[in-house]
C-alpha cells in the first residue's frame, strides 16, 4: 500500500485559519512553525523560548495557543507538574500516546498506538457492561523517568 502524500502543515494550518476568518499574523506563523518543527508536546514557555529571535511576546504565544485550541488545530497532550503541554491536533500528527516524566515533567510522544484492537474491543465491552458507557476513543499516558532523569 502506498503511503499517503505528506501534508505541508506550514501551509495547511494557515489555510485553515484563513478559511475561518483569522489573519495569519507574524506571531501566529512563528508559533505554528515551532509546533510543526518540534513535532512534540511543548509548554507555552517552551514555545516562547524557541521564539526569542523572532521577538514574539509571551502574550501573543498564549493568545495563539488559545486560538489554535479553540479551532481544534491544537490539543493538550498532557498537564504535567501543573504545566500544560500542547501539540498539533491528532488529525495532523496521527493517533499516538505519551510518556510523561515524573521528575522533570517532560512529555514525549510514543509512535502509534500500543493497544491492540482486540484489547480495545474487550475494554469497550467491559466498560459498557459495568458502566453503561460506550468508549469512542482513548488516550494512554505512561508515567516514569525520561532518559536524562533516569541517569541522575
Amino acid at each position: 500500500m502506498a503511503a499517503a502524500p505528506a501534508i505541508d502543515l506550514r501551509t495547511e494550518i494557515p489555510t485553515l485559519l484563513a478559511d475561518r476568518g483569522f489573519r495569519l499574523t507574524a506571531p501566529r506563523r512563528a508559533v505554528v512553525n515551532v509546533l510543526v518543527d518540534e513535532g512534540k508536546p511543548l509548554s507555552v514557555a517552551d514555545i516562547h523560548a524557541r521564539l526569542k529571535r523572532h521577538s514574539v511576546n509571551l502574550v501573543s504565544v498564549y493568545r495563539t495557543v488559545h486560538l489554535l485550541r479553540a479551532l481544534g488545530l491544537l490539543r493538550v497532550a498532557d498537564t504535567s507538574k501543573g504545566i500544560q503541554h500542547f501539540e498539533l491536533a491528532e488529525r495532523f500528527t496521527g493517533h499516538h500516546h505519551h510518556l510523561i516524566c515524573q521528575s522533570c515533567g517532560g512529555v514525549e510522544d510514543m509512535d502509534g498506538c500500543v493497544l491492540a484492537d482486540k484489547v480495545l474491543a474487550a475494554l469497550n465491552r467491559q466498560v459498557l457492561r459495568a458502566q453503561r458507557f460506550r468508549v469512542t476513543g482513548h488516550d494512554l499516558k505512561l508515567f516514569g523517568l525520561c532518559r536524562d532523569c533516569a541517569r541522575g
